[in-house]
């Protein structure tokens, strides 16, 4: 009995002990088990929460840019705050007294003009540019015969300049002929008798005396005018409209036939030949200003970016990248662009296109990088040497162009030749027979040949902007390299 009873006291003590074994290795199990599932579940969690935080950023950051340029507010410097990593950034919950069971936080870099990614951008046109000072032509206008006088280029200005006769006693004037237009220029004296007591000047307002026939004293005194009369398409919109009045003898006038008010510079089109008919007017000039001539025009620079570079430990590693505009994301399959860079097409019909760029660059100068976890700061300003490129504003203005994104990265290239296609083709609603556009080892392109439409005018609407970014970087509590 004994010996029976002192064994079953041993057994019951070995099944506490084994017991507890097996306690321990459950407890071990579970814990093993959230070790490898629980932990990196929530470890991916975080780094995706703070990859959306870094997304939202940069959207807010090319809010931010968007509105320096558009304002046109230079030398107002935004800032706009990175979280580098997800330590400290989101809640470990009540494992987080035990630092095995949360997740490691992850780190990242932010570097301005740092990535490989940083690229060329080129645009080269045959169009309408402005001149650096506007050219002149003159031609003079001989009593008589009718002179034709060719005008290739579109007109800023064109100037009728005449010195009035004298006396002031007939009616004199120019006709000047366009293709669907026509206008005279009149020099109108509207004279009564006038018979002095003495030899003196005609009342106060009227032009000076004139002596029509001197045996007998007579005198005319009044008023001569400029007037203009205007024909389009056969239809009189202005009708002896006066330009001058109270015109003196022997003094030069000049009467702008492109001032809007006449409406000629809305219905001469180009190239055109103007014929001008002198009709006993002396010394009278046609001047021609030209702002802008065809020629052919390059811009190149060099985009830079703004990259944040994630270290994650759980999640697959992404940068986000500011460039040109746009937001871009980049893994290990390839580029995508979250935000489009400030390239856009427009087809308005009936052969013709609007290209609308917005060069945004970062200062080459500017460099910089940080890393860590904790938050950096971006500070970005608009330098003052922001502005258009100088495309003649008339539409068209342009008759081939080219654009070019210069870059080593390939993956880079092939997003870039996909935008630019999409944005052509699906935004725009450009066909493909007017362009070509693709990717090479060295970047991507698209192309606008202007040979859609087979004449010698242009269709194409190029409009360019410049706007140069200053930038810079600072740490808050992380490590600068």
């Amino acid at each position: 009995m004994r010996s029976g009873t002192a064994s079953s006291q041993k057994e019951r003590a070995l099944s506490e002990v084994i017991g507890f074994v097996l306690i321990l290795g459950i407890i071990t199990a579970a814990f093993s088990l959230y070790l490898v599932y629980g932990v990196p579940a929530q470890g991916r969690d975080n780094e995706i929460n703070h990859m959306n935080d870094i997304k939202d950023q940069f959207v807010s950051y090319k809010i931010g840019v968007d509105s320096l340029w558009i304002n046109n507010q230079t030398g107002t410097t935004i800032s706009t705050s990175f979280p580098l990593g997800t330590a400290g950034q989101t809640e470990q919950g009540s494992t987080s007294i035990i630092p095995i069971l949360q997740p490691v936080g992850s780190s990242g870099t932010l570097a301005i003009n740092q990535s490989t990614r940083c690229a060329t951008f080129t645009i080269s046109s045959n169009s309408y540019i402005i001149n650096a000072s506007p050219l002149l032509s003159s031609a003079t206008v001989p009593a008589g015969p009718s002179f034709s006088q060719p005008y290739p280029n579109p007109l800023s200005g064109l100037l009728v300049t005449i010195t009035t006769p004298s006396p002031l006693n007939s009616t004199r004037s120019i006709v000047i002929n366009g293709s669907t237009w026509n206008a005279t220029i009149f020099i109108s004296p509207q004279m009564s008798p006038y018979t002095p007591s003495a030899r003196s000047t005609c009342p106060s307002g009227s032009t000076a005396a004139l002596t029509i026939n001197a045996s007998s004293n007579s005198y005319y005194c009044g008023t001569t005018y400029i007037t203009l009369t205007v024909q389009k398409n056969g239809v009189t919109t202005l009708d002896n409209c006066t330009i001058f009045s109270n015109v003196a003898p022997q003094t030069v006038y000049n009467i702008s036939l492109l001032d809007p008010a006449y409406g000629l510079n809305n219905v001469i089109t180009y190239p055109a030949t103007i014929t001008y008919t002198n009709l006993n007017t002396a010394n009278a000039y046609a001047t021609a200003q030209y702002a802008y001539q065809q020629q052919s025009y390059t811009y190149s620079v060099p985009l830079g970016s703004l990259a944040y570079n994630a270290n994650n430990n759980y999640w697959i590693p992404q940068t986000y990248y500011y460039q040109m505009g746009g937001v871009f994301l980049s893994q290990s399959n390839g580029i995508t662009y979250k935000l489009p860079p400030d390239i856009t097409f427009v087809n308005n019909g009936n052969g013709n296109i609007t290209v609308n760029i917005v060069a945004l660059a970062y200062d080459g100068s500017n460099s910089g990088i940080i890393g860590g976890n904790s938050p950096a700061q971006i500070s970005t300003s608009l330098k003052p040497d922001a502005g258009s490129l100088p495309y003649a504003p008339v539409s068209p203005n342009t008759w081939n162009a080219s654009i070019n994104i210069t870059t080593s990265d390939l993956n880079a290239a092939i997003m870039w030749a996909v935008y630019l296609n999409a944005a052509a083709n699906q935004t725009g609603g450009i066909p493909t027979t007017y362009y070509t556009a693709g990717d090479t080892t060295t970047g991507s392109f698209i192309v606008f040949n202007g040979s859609w439409i087979n004449d010698s005018n242009p269709h194409i609407t190029l409009n360019a902007k410049t706007a140069n970014l200053s930038i810079s970087v600072h740490g808050v509590g992380g490590t600068s390299l």
